[in-house]
């Protein structure tokens, strides 16, 4: 199956969709960018998943104005419920395995972070830290010290 960064067309593109169906297509339609999304980020294409941000805002968006237009008091047919159930499950499913993936790679760029750091902080340690100086000459050829000196101010 080929990773491709770039959405599906929406359905719903240019009018508003009302309705529990139209609910349940734009839902349709997150839930297989969300699963397009997890799948670049186990596969480690981090780089092809900014694109997707802003349909994904929009899609989002688009389903809280869509869900606010749905009558409560009106009557709902039975295989309109189930359609509903079935997208609602799978857009759940596909919420939690996209969090998820976005998780572990938050936390493998924490580690990776504070390994470097970690490193980088021993090092700069090691050459900053208190410590016996080491001599410049070599141990067999010792300078002469100075044993005292005195003045003389007889003049």
């Amino acid at each position: 199956m080929a990773l491709s960064a770039k959405p599906a067309p929406s359905p719903a593109a240019g009018s508003t969709p009302s309705g529990i169906p139209g609910l349940c297509a734009v839902a349709s339609e997150l839930t297989a960018l969300l699963e397009q999304e997890t799948r670049l980020l186990r596969a480690m294409r981090i780089n092809e998943i900014a694109p997707l941000q802003a349909d994904k805002l929009r899609l989002t968006k688009l389903c809280g104005t869509t869900l606010k237009s749905i009558d409560p008091k009106a009557p709902v047919a039975k295989p309109l419920k189930d359609q509903w159930r079935a997208i609602s499950k799978r857009l759940g499913d596909a919420a939690i395995a996209n969090e998820m993936a976005l998780r572990v790679g938050h936390a493998a760029t924490d580690k990776l972070v504070s390994a470097i750091v970690g490193h980088i902080e021993r090092r700069q340690s090691a050459k900053n830290g208190y410590m016996r100086p080491r001599p410049n000459a070599p141990a067999t050829l010792r300078r002469s010290t100075l044993a005292g000196v005195t003045v003389d101010r007889r003049l």
